[in-house]
């Protein structure tokens, strides 16, 4: 992509008169400045660009953008830089965001799979569509690229959407992050639609409180057409009435419960049974009706396969053909994901790592599962601290045996993150078992199963790595989970 500086801020600034010089790339970050680059301050939580101003010159920066005057000649002054710098990385790749169809689902748990789920019945539907999430990235079918984060950075979320555009993708599937959203990563994108699971307790290491969580949700949906939201949701139904009122685009509410008279409910599940391999439900759109058979498990998975209808719906697909669709998906990698099924053993990987998605797989196990229910988990180094004994009581309340270990420890001291947690294992008694060392936990839980057992492996999901204190070491929890099994159940 070759652009001057002049183009590359015409839709920012329409009558300025910057030289023709050629952009390199466009950086917050001044370790990737190069000469040419256009170099963005941006205050964080971890720094302030402005005091790199030099270093990026030094590399060769041929234009900084500032907040505050930074005293030298090749600077432009804006009042908001992280907006400006989603800009021009739009405008470098030549705004694809806006030559493609863009649904988003927001929301603490749930984002993943519905996200998902939604690409894969585009792909059934016979439409070439991009997937950005917290797995991997994807290419319609073609490839797939490795994901940093849950949604990515203004220049890698670009030149991703720029990428599909070139492979042929028309519409792109993507989680928008609440961090995303409030550090305006997706400033400018539009979308055709914009799904609300649910709100709980998260992130609350970044954001003040619940309210300023929730309020960075809420971006999305000052940039969509239309909104499909869980109304089985207290922010979920606090949304839809906020968003009513306003009147800035429209809305299709759903619910899982049978009992919720919320008005304008559009969407709801009727009849839900549960398996240890599946969900089934009648779903019901107005006067609609259809038959529904995921292969996931969990109560969970009937309000994601609602949420992935519903924005297939939202999408202009029909009702019909948006269910089948979305039922032909055999799973999502680390969520509710059978690792081993033998010896009347199952073993389930799933990304649970909050209160309320612990609380809701457990739960769910628990409706099927014939044994007992052994649960190994952590919590998060360098993360809400709060959280950690919340954590450990719904683990503790859903499980006949706890393993509690290690799960990204990053720089924080174990015995910290165990010492926070214990107060939600003060009723487990010998139920529970502290293993520091995540591969001899897992080790243990499966030893200790017998026939009927469920065994739920939670906090890792998808990561094929465990970030320590002084390195990242990989660590694919279903390989091991299948090697401990036959190991020590098949010999």
């Amino acid at each position: 992509m070759r652009m001057n500086l002049r183009e590359l801020f015409s839709q920012i600034q329409p009558e300025n008169h910057l030289p023709l010089q050629e952009v390199a790339s466009v950086t917050c970050d001044s370790r990737q400045v190069k000469k040419g680059s256009v170099f963005v301050c941006i205050r964080g939580q971890m720094g302030d660009g402005h005091n790199h101003v030099a270093q990026a010159l030094q590399r060769g920066a041929a234009l900084i953008v500032a907040q505050k005057d930074c005293k030298i000649p090749n600077q432009l002054l804006f009042p908001d830089t992280r907006q400006v710098y989603s800009q021009l990385c739009a405008a470098f790749f030549g705004y694809p965001a806006q030559k493609l169809k863009l649904l988003a689902v927001t929301g603490t748990n749930g984002k993943t799979t519905s996200a998902w789920l939604v690409h894969h019945a585009l792909g059934k539907m016979g439409i070439k569509a991009g997937l950005i999430g917290t797995v991997c990235n994807k290419v319609g079918t073609d490839f797939t690229i490795p994901a940093r984060y849950t949604t990515p950075d203004a220049w890698e979320l670009h030149e991703t959407l720029a990428q599909m555009l070139e492979h042929g993708c028309t519409h792109v599937v993507m989680e928008a992050s609440s961090h995303a959203l409030e550090q305006k990563r997706l400033y400018g994108c539009h979308f055709s639609c914009g799904a609300f699971t649910n709100l709980t307790p998260e992130h609350l290491d970044y954001h003040p409180d619940i309210e300023s969580y929730y309020q960075a949700k809420k971006i999305l949906f000052s940039q969509t057409d239309a909104a499909t939201i869980n109304l089985s949701d207290p922010y979920g139904k606090r949304l839809f009435q906020e968003l009513t009122a306003e009147n800035s685009c429209s809305l299709i509410g759903y619910s899982s419960d049978t009992e919720d008279q919320v008005e304008k409910l559009a969407l709801c599940a009727e009849n839900i049974s549960l398996f240890a391999d599946r969900c089934e439900c009648d779903l019901v759109y107005h006067d609609q009706r259809e038959h529904a058979v995921l292969g996931l498990p969990g109560k969970f998975s009937v309000d994601n396969l609602m949420t992935a209808v519903s924005m297939l719906v939202c999408s202009g697909f029909s009702f019909s053909q948006s269910v089948q669709a979305v039922c032909s998906c055999p799973g999502v990698p680390g969520r509710t994901e059978v690792c081993v099924s033998k010896n009347g053993i199952t073993i389930l990987r799933d990304y649970a790592h909050t209160p309320d998605s612990l609380e809701k797989v457990l739960s769910s196990m628990r409706e099927f599962c014939k044994g007992r229910l052994i649960t190994v988990f952590g919590c998060p180094g360098r993360r809400d601290r709060f959280k950690r004994p919340l954590m450990a009581k719904a683990v503790c309340d859903h499980s006949d045996f706890v393993v509690m270990t290690a799960d990204n420890p990053r720089e924080e001291p174990l015995e910290q993150i165990f010492a926070d947690a214990m107060p939600g294992l003060a009723n487990a008694g010998k139920r529970a078992r502290v293993i520091p060392d995540r591969h001899q936990a897992i080790l243990w839980a499966i030893d200790t199963s017998r026939a009927g057992d469920t065994i739920l492996l939670c906090g890792k999901g998808h990561e094929e790595y465990q970030v320590l204190s002084d390195r990242t070491i990989f660590f694919d929890e279903k390989k091991i989970a299948a090697d401990l099994f036959k190991l020590l159940k098949e010999n």
